[in-house]
């Protein structure tokens, strides 16, 4: 079914219950938001307590054992003892916390905590329930560490940031709370009535060592681009239309011959919202007897190119779900077995190569939007004013507005270099080849967000041109979209200050309130037409 009706509808629930496997971006996305708690569910719970007592029979049998009671990295070979194994842990922190830049903001904070206690919750890791239990409840307070966006290679997993994460849950460094805000983390903590952690064998390791950073970032990213691209099919619709392009290009046979998901998905959704025996146009029908034949690429392809982009959302999905819950951390125990395994969880190929795949694939939402921008405000290709304003020369309207989507689109293009291409050895060659993850999330981060702002401008460019039409409309859908954006900003009559317009439509965007102003119409469309 091409109509998501959840997308329309959306979830809310006051506690989600963490099991290590089961929790998906959107969930996570939802967390960081700070208005749900988290729980483990009973069998979690259980599995966290098994793999515990394999870490406490092999301190108790003295066994030599990565990370519980030797050194790291290139002091593996270094056996600690047991007097020291608390002091090993806690060094391995502060010593990690090396982080650099600025902090991450305390919704990304919540969504680093979050997933480490779901990866955790998986009982594969050796940690104990006081601990886990501990890191619970400063999340369900909001207490939050002071975590540098810069630092990791992403492998051994975010060492860096999920150190600093770690840290202040140790009463160490900064941390923020809604009840006391920034300052020394141990304050924070008495002050949410919570006491900082004491880390026992292995947990610290267990802590630092995964993939939480990129993954939980790469989560926000995936969201953020599905919001826009399935409005950026919306805001093509209406620039189409305002352009007296035809809707042949998008007839369902068309797409049928070249079945690729995303794709058919775009075109149901150009359909769903432009001229039909639905939803008719007084501007379509008005031009139909001068309708050309065909239009440019950027109007013609837009299912082609922003297909592409649903298809690749959707695999990094899949990729990013997988690793939300997944044990990355080294070494693993294994309870069934009664031992612990060293490997490469940690590395995280994975998630930066679908990050930098986001990137790629996103991109063109922005590309090819700045080119409708471009037709939009051309008069020698719209038949509108040229941009988009009437008396033109004392007025500039949409020129510079043109000009931020040709720059944004411009930085996309060097931001959509991969990050995973490259490595550098690292520990003195025992971590001798590395992701790069951490790079690879936080660029895809601001291509979205260029994507976003793009997509808003040719918006109110489209909203802009349809009062060139007036009084003739265009469809209920598409016309309840304009009745959307003129909620925030008002017609272009005059010069005025423009990045107050830009930030208010891209603000309806992050919402997915386009899509949501034309979910009715869609569902209406599918009940008579169907879904492809």
């Amino acid at each position: 079914m091409l109509f998501d009706t959840m997308s329309c509808t959306g979830q809310n629930s006051d506690i989600i219950s963490l099991d290590g496997n089961s929790l998906t971006t959107a969930d996570l996305v939802s967390l960081g938001k700070g208005l749900t708690k988290i729980k483990l569910t009973p069998e979690a719970e259980q599995r966290v307590k098994r793999s515990r007592e394999v870490i406490e029979t092999i301190i108790k049998e003295n066994k030599v054992v990565y990370g519980v009671n030797t050194g790291f990295g290139k002091f593996a070979n270094t056996v600690i003892p047991k007097d020291k194994l608390k002091e090993l842990q806690e060094n391995l922190i502060r010593s990690h916390a090396a982080g650099v830049g600025s902090p991450l903001s305390p919704e990304r904070t919540r969504m680093l905590l979050a997933l480490r206690i779901n990866v955790l919750a998986k009982g594969h890791s050796g940690v104990s329930m006081e601990t886990l239990q501990a890191m619970i409840e400063a999340f369900n307070a909001s207490c939050l560490s002071l975590v540098p966006e810069k630092g990791t290679v992403g492998a051994s997993g975010d060492l860096a940031p999920l150190s600093h994460l770690t840290l202040g849950l140790m009463g160490e460094g900064q941390m923020w709370s809604p009840k006391s805000g920034w300052g020394n983390a141990k304050e924070v903590l008495e002050a949410n009535g919570l006491k900082p952690l004491s880390l026992g064998p292995k947990e610290g390791l267990a802590l630092n060592n995964g993939t939480q950073m990129i993954t939980s970032l790469g989560a926000e990213a995936v969201e953020r681009a599905q919001a826009i691209a399935r409005q950026a099919d919306i805001v093509a619709a209406l620039t189409l239309e305002v352009l007296k392009g035809t809707t042949k290009a998008f007839d369902s046979d068309i797409h049928a011959v070249r079945p690729h998901p995303g794709q058919n998905e775009a075109a149901w959704r150009f359909r769903s919202v432009l001229d039909s025996d639905i939803f008719p146009s007084q501007i379509t029908e008005n031009n139909r007897p001068h309708q050309r034949v065909q239009d440019a690429y950027s109007l013609r392809c837009s299912p082609q190119v922003h297909g592409v982009a649903n298809d690749i959302i959707a695999f990094v999905k899949q990729v990013l779900t997988i690793e939300l819950n997944s044990a990355t951390d080294n070494p693993l125990v294994f309870p069934d077995r009664n031992l612990t395994l060293s490997g490469g969880n940690f590395h995280g190929e994975y998630p930066a190569k679908a990050l930098d795949m986001l990137a790629i694939g996103v991109h063109e939402l922005a590309s090819i939007s700045e080119r409708r921008i471009e037709r939009l405000c051309n008069p020698s290709l719209s038949e509108l004013p040229a941009f988009l304003v009437n008396e033109g020369g004392l007025n500039s309207g949409f020129m510079i507005a043109h000009c931020t989507a040709a720059a944004l689109v411009s930085e996309n293009k060097v931001l959509c270099h991969p990050a995973s291409v490259d490595s550098l050895s690292t520990s003195a060659a025992t971590e001798d080849h590395v992701s790069m993850g951490g790079w690879a999330a936080r660029k895809a981060l601001r291509v979205v967000e260029h994507v976003e702002q793009v997509l808003a401008i040719e918006l109110l460019a489209a909203c802009q041109a349809l009062e060139f039409h007036r009084p003739l409309t265009t469809t209920p859908p598409l016309e309840k979209v304009y009745a959307l954006v003129r909620t925030v900003t008002r017609p272009w009559d005059k010069d005025r200050v423009m990045s107050p317009d830009i930030e208010a439509v891209h603000k309806l965007l992050k919402e997915e309130q386009v899509l949501q102003a034309v979910c009715p119409f869609m569902k209406e469309y599918e009940d008579k037409h169907g879904s492809h």
